[in-house]
């Protein structure tokens, strides 16, 4: 067995040591007896939301008909509730949550989930939702959370920085992923007292297999360079002179990210678990590698196409959405979002075949809950 193997062997079977204990404590949301509709509950950012998929390919949509079939075999409707979007922070963000409260808007003022904003952040939607299946009668919450978040505190830009001092990233992490997502995991617990809570890693950006032309040209996009000046920039004399390094750095800093955002995240788990006499949650590592992140020949992610149009389906739709809203939002509220980055939003997230890939982690860490 290689090294690779054997590190996924002992990480599912810590998994589903952890989830057997669950059933042997009597957590058991896959209970074989019970026949009332089991619900699914999605909160966090737009790796949660599926950003640029179409509803047939999220992995939560996934995880839901695999539930269906295989888990429930019609014995039970799976009821999927979904509060995730795009953008979404782990909390209310203090300066925009002044900017709101002088512009008397409620931070559950709806965005199209395309949309790459912070708000509503991911504790208001456990909130929202707990609130929605109470009215509904049903006390005990949702049964299962898929459950992302972090990055978007922290930002994708400044996590990859390349002038950014390597040093200053960890602690950044730290407050985010493991101390503010102990925090979040905490209000899931309390708010959805039976629920299962399943932490969703992050992957790496970049990595040595990122060809440096095609990350450059994406760069580019983002800049709104001139696409007719590319050929001047963007080609094997000029773009050593200076793009390799940033290249190489922006590399050193994913790699810091996804290490110290995976230990983060476990820890936040860790802690909440250790509360309660019978785990509450548990970890997905991203599927995600640097053989198969952004750019790479077997990418599973999103890449910019022709004319700087993100190869996604929702491309057109979503970029309307946000030349309409993002100047709506400084206009009225005063937050600034720039328009580009929205508009290309799924570039660098998982695509059909990452989700598919995302959906087969979790029901590899969640079979063993089933009898």
């Amino acid at each position: 067995m290689g090294s690779v193997s054997r590190r996924d062997f002992l990480k599912r079977l810590g998994a589903a040591s952890a989830l057997l204990l669950a059933n042997r404590s009597g957590l058991d949301i896959f209970a074989a007896g019970e026949t009332r509709p089991f619900e699914f509950l999605v909160v966090g950012d737009s790796i949660a939301w599926g950003q640029g998929l179409e509803e047939k390919d999220k992995f939560y949509s996934l995880t839901a008909d695999w539930l269906r079939r295989e888990v429930f075999t019609g014995r039970r409707d799976v009821n999927v509730k979904v509060k995730a979007h795009s953008g979404s922070a782990l909390k209310f963000h203090a300066d925009e949550a002044e900017k709101y409260l002088r512009a008397k808007r409620d931070e559950t003022y709806f965005y199209k989930p395309e949309l790459s904003v912070r708000f509503p952040s991911i504790w208001k939607q456990i909130e929202v939702a707990a609130d929605e299946y109470k009215s509904d009668g049903k006390t005990g919450g949702a049964d299962l959370i898929i459950l992302t978040g972090g990055a978007t505190d922290i930002l994708v830009s400044k996590i990859l920085d390349p002038y950014g001092d390597n040093a200053k990233l960890p602690p950044l992490i730290q407050k985010y992923c493991r101390d503010d997502m102990f925090d979040v995991l905490e209000h899931a617990a309390d708010r959805h007292p039976r629920g299962m809570i399943a932490v969703v890693g992050y992957f790496s950006m970049l990595s040595p297999k990122t060809p440096t032309g095609k990350l450059f040209n994406s760069w580019l996009e983002l800049m709104r360079f001139p696409r007719s000046l590319k050929p001047f920039i963007n080609n094997g004399i000029v773009r050593p002179l200076f793009f390799n390094r940033l290249r190489r750095k922006s590399i050193a800093r994913s790699r810091i990210w996804v290490e110290e955002s995976n230990k983060c995240l476990k820890t936040a788990v860790d802690k909440l678990n250790a509360k309660y006499d019978k785990p509450r949650a548990v970890f997905i590592k991203s599927p995600i590698t640097e053989d198969t992140c952004f750019e790479t020949p077997n990418t599973l992610l999103f890449r910019i196409g022709k004319k700087g149009v993100a190869e996604d389906p929702l491309y057109a739709t979503r970029a309307a959405d946000c030349d309409k809203t993002l100047p709506e939002l400084k206009k009225t509220i005063g937050i600034d979002y720039p328009v580009r980055p929205c508009e290309i939003g799924s570039v660098g997230h998982p695509n059909a075949k990452g989700a598919r890939a995302y959906a087969d982690e979790i029901k590899a860490v969640l079979t063993p809950l089933i009898r």
